[in-house]
């Protein structure tokens, strides 16, 4: 079963859904008792024959008895599936403002300017496959009476309808269409590729990477070279979507590439058999004595990369790594399994994170399983305010262990893990089932990480006395962290009120590498900020945190 945490992010993931009250009108809501959460990759080819685009009932009966059973067994909060469905097919009229959809006692009345209008029964009774069935005949109702309606593609209806059903609950719960459902996929768990970085300014597409350990690596193709044609047709005019997809396939099936090199005569041609390929999440950087590892997201190779890096750092290089510094900035989030192998990778013993939801598979531990890679090497973790999700896993981790100290702005506070569901029409269902709470027991939700070291409220003056100002603002995040660990209810003012404390950044300062150096630099500030970074309060708080 799929867990993820994410937040919405550029270029890959879609745009962050707009405020629930600026979605809809003034429509009144049904209450479900759903709590707020604050939020966890390229497109496919538009065929002429598009099977998505055709209403089908039977079809649309499968989609929708699996998305409803889903919303109703595994939603963080529980539901109730007559109001889901009558929020679903309520918010057809996103389509045809004419349409016009009221409940009465045992059904739905549907009208639409003159012509007579329909009631449509409704089930009793919480049997998923029944309220698709009576959604499905409502549907089609809808596109006898409305010419709009009945001109709406399936992927637009099944849009609609669950943007409606899902509106009551959370931001983060959401519908992913079949095209950018294969994207997620892609960017989660890999795509058959060749293993190129492409830039689409020009009128043909410019390689400007070529990644480690794939064919195009071994190929010789190189950075630079403007690919024209694949497979013998020409990449003139078509959209990035298109020329993406045109060089993904099945693995181990061959793509045939033209590309031009500048100061070559002759184009260089290939034929690559494609391979298993992951976007980059992890990056080095040696930064004079430090070691600077950058994870911009998580996806399945994520922790395997990170490994890697550490394990080939150069511990006996003139001058010597003092200390490595996990770069965290605006890194969105992304698979749970993940972020705890990369949190694992630095730990020697002790809770990682727990997660807490109403569905029994969603109440997990998980613990450290004493390897620490980088064996004790003093630990500087960066984040901002776009550090989401499976990034402030590992922040707090580290934090609330004692074995990095964390430099920064107050994360993004979304504290919620969402399960993926795939749909029979390839799009996927992404539901909130869990909140997860930190080693020391304390939810993140609407809160965030508040670093040891708020360089938000450092001044970046060019005053030499960065020291003094340094351990000033450990204290001033030494007298809020109680406070923060201890908040537990989800009082929505109170958590605003404490991140006040450490105004959150959304950009990636010089200033923050120059606090990390400052200090791995100086090791009796470092082991200061460390004392001060594990919890006084995790002994306490441990015998209640997890129980149920």
């Amino acid at each position: 079963m799929r867990q993820l945490i994410t937040l919405a992010r550029k270029r890959i993931f879609s745009p962050r859904p707009t405020p629930m009250d600026h979605r809809r009108g003034a429509r009144p809501r049904v209450n479900l008792g759903a709590t707020l959460a604050c939020v966890l990759v390229l497109g496919g080819c538009a065929a002429v024959n598009d099977p998505h685009s055709n209403f089908r009932p039977d079809r649309a009966e499968r989609v929708f008895a699996t998305g409803y059973a889903n919303i109703q067994d595994k939603y963080i909060d529980p539901v109730k599936i007559a109001d889901i469905a009558f929020e679903g097919i309520e918010n057809l009229d996103d389509i045809d403002p004419n349409l016009q959809i009221t409940k009465s006692q045992n059904g739905v009345h549907l009208a639409h300017g003159d012509v007579p209008g329909t009631d449509i029964a409704m089930p009793q009774g919480r049997d998923p496959l029944s309220w698709a069935r009576f959604t499905t005949r409502t549907i089609l109702a809808a596109r006898n009476a409305s010419p709009a309606l009945k001109a709406a593609d399936s992927e637009t209806i099944y849009k609609t309808v669950f943007s409606g059903a899902l509106l009551p609950l959370d931001r983060h719960s959401r519908y992913v269409g079949h095209r950018s459902a294969r994207d997620y996929r892609a960017q989660r768990e890999g795509f058959g590729g060749i293993g190129v970085r492409l830039d689409f300014d020009g009128d043909f597409p410019e390689i400007v990477a070529v990644l480690p350990d794939t064919p195009a690596k071994r190929s010789p193709l190189s950075s630079g070279d403007i690919i024209t044609h694949v497979d013998g047709r020409s990449l003139a005019g078509l959209d990035r979507h298109n020329i993406i997809w045109s060089l993904r396939g099945l693995e181990g099936t061959t793509v045939r590439i033209r590309a031009i090199r500048k100061g070559r005569d002759t184009p260089i041609v290939v034929t690559l058999k494609r391979a298993l390929v992951f976007n980059q999440t992890v990056e080095y950087e040696r930064r004079g004595a430090m070691a600077v590892i950058r994870v911009n997201g998580f996806n399945q190779r994520t922790a395997r990369d990170l490994e890697h890096v550490v394990v080939g750092l150069p511990w006996n290089e003139d001058p010597p790594i003092k200390g490595i510094v996990l770069d965290l900035r605006n890194n969105p989030g992304g698979l749970l399994d993940q972020a705890v192998a990369v949190a694992d990778a630095f730990l020697r013993k002790g809770r990682i994170v727990s997660t807490r939801g109403r569905h029994p598979e969603s109440i997990q531990r998980f613990d450290a399983t004493g390897r620490d890679l980088a064996n004790g090497m003093p630990m500087v973790v960066l984040i901002n305010g776009r550090s989401a999700s499976a990034a402030e896993i590992v922040a707090v981790a580290l934090q609330d262990r004692g074995r990095a100290v964390v430099v920064g702005s107050n994360s993004y506070g979304k504290g919620t893990v969402q399960n993926i569901t795939r749909l029979p029409n390839d799009g996927e269902l992404i539901l909130t089932w869990s909140r997860f709470h930190a080693p020391s027991g304390y939810p993140l939700d609407a809160l965030g990480v508040l670093p040891n070291i708020c360089t938000a409220m450092v001044s970046t003056s060019a005053n030499p006395d960065l020291h003094n100002r340094v351990l000033a603002a450990i204290g001033r995040s030494a007298n809020v962290s109680t406070m923060w660990r201890t908040l537990t209810d989800f009082d929505e003012s109170r958590r605003a009120g404490l991140r006040k404390k450490c105004p959150k950044r959304t950009e990636s300062p010089e200033f923050d590498l120059k606090i990390a150096n400052e200090i791995l630099e100086d090791r009796r500030l470092y082991a200061r900020t460390l004392g001060m970074s594990a919890p006084r309060v995790a002994k306490k708080k441990r015998s209640t945190a997890y129980t149920h």
